[in-house]
């Protein structure tokens, strides 16, 4: 939780040291929409609409936390449900993810390999004649040695399946929060290319040696 709220912290002082260097960002409408694409409500604040760009940003803050903190416990969670394999089916740690979802449907090796072994006889040998293509299609659709597993009981492996759906949910979460901050940079650059029609920056001389940046915005 504490490396949570740094990684908030962290977030939020980027983003403030962006918005307190938007007036070198904004010098042009190119500019404006950069601003937007990286920092969602920074280019309308720096134009002077602060309400919708304290929202856009805020949303942004809120998404963006969500989307490393929903990372972080999909890799906990799915941490949890392969050291649960290991010690309830026998499950090696190095298996690849396509194993885990196959142990979560059956409830040991013997009976994925039975089901497999009924739909290859009534394909390859009793409609195909095809005892080569049988032997072949076992081969390879089959669970052997260290691949095999054995749930310990009915109860281990409903537990099992309960984890996979927790980790699912906060992939889903993980996801929306990718969404959430894909929409608004898209929402902010949108609205910042049509705020930033009437924007003209210009510099003009001031004093005997310097310039002045000029932002002037018509409505």
């Amino acid at each position: 939780m504490k490396l949570h709220k740094a990684k908030a912290l962290s977030l939020i002082g980027i983003l403030l040291l962006l918005l307190s260097s938007g007036s070198l960002w904004a010098q042009s409408r190119i500019g404006l929409i950069g601003m937007s694409a990286l920092v969602p409500g920074s280019a309308e604040i720096a134009m002077g609409k602060t309400n919708r760009g304290v929202a856009l940003l805020m949303s942004d803050i809120v998404a963006t936390y969500s989307f490393f903190k929903t990372n972080h416990d999909m890799d906990l969670k799915k941490d949890a449900y392969k050291n649960y394999a290991l010690t309830y089916a026998g499950v090696p740690l190095y298996m690849p993810q396509n194993h885990y979802q196959v142990i979560q449907e059956y409830i040991s090796s013997e009976e994925f390999n039975d089901f497999q072994d009924m739909m290859a006889r009534n394909f390859f040998v009793i409609y195909h004649n095809d005892i080569q293509g049988y032997i072949d299609y076992m081969e390879a659709n089959t669970y052997t040695g260290e691949e095999s597993w054995q749930w310990q009981s009915n109860m281990h492996w409903e537990k099992y399946i309960d984890m996979r759906k927790a980790h699912q949910r906060i992939k889903i979460n993980h996801n929306l929060a990718l969404g959430v901050m894909l929409l608004n940079r898209a929402i902010s650059v949108i609205d910042t290319a049509i705020l930033s029609k009437n924007v003209n920056v210009y510099a003009s001389p001031h004093g005997s040696d310097g310039m002045m940046l000029n932002y002037e915005m018509r409505f």
